[in-house]
């Protein structure tokens, strides 16, 4: 009994105050290794497309017809050769879903230090050659004023496509994959 009186007395709200702790390191340590490995894709761009950039850089055309049938991994990994060529741009794991109704696509954004899962779906449409995407939901973790600028230049990039040396004439969504028609400027 003279060995308990030795040991310094721990007050109960320590106690609980430690146990309550180390329940929180458990659950934290149970739920990051629960968490599943993120969607990934090999880096590459679609040979469709890759040809077709080369023989717009070849400088050898005039009007043209082009005709792409893109599926999901195809966009997938075209995506993924885009971002593995710009690291500024703070988004990885790309993942998309095609439909006859919308496209949508998620993935990892790191925002100040912090990687967060986003996603969003549009209903992409075409008008006078161009693209015109309307977008239908958008899961960003931003307040709202933060959202809507994000939104904003979302839509002011999009209006970009004017640059583009194609335009379009047609794009027949299925289930799983795009067959996107149009010419080279």
């Amino acid at each position: 009994m003279r060995v308990f009186r030795r040991l310094p007395r721990v007050s109960v709200n320590a106690a609980v105050a430690t146990a309550l702790i180390l329940a929180n390191f458990f659950t934290w340590g149970q739920l990051l290794s629960a968490a599943a490995a993120p969607y990934q894709v090999a880096p590459i761009r679609a040979p469709q497309i890759e040809s077709l950039l080369a023989y717009i850089r070849s400088g050898e055309h005039s009007g043209e017809a082009w005709e792409i049938t893109l599926t999901e991994l195809e966009a997938e990994q075209t995506i993924a050769w885009y971002l593995a060529a710009y690291p500024q741009i703070p988004f990885e794991h790309p993942q998309v879903e095609i439909t006859p109704d919308y496209v949508s696509g998620e993935g990892d954004v790191t925002l100040l230090g912090l990687r967060v899962h986003v996603s969003g779906k549009a209903r992409i449409t075409l008008d006078e050659g161009l693209p015109v995407v309307e977008i239908l939901a958008l899961s960003l973790p931003l307040p709202g004023s933060l959202r809507q600028a994000v939104e904003s230049e979302i839509q002011r990039q999009l209006r970009r496509a004017d640059l583009l040396p194609v335009r379009f004439t047609s794009a027949e969504w299925r289930d799983g994959e795009v067959t996107v028609m149009g010419y080279v400027r």
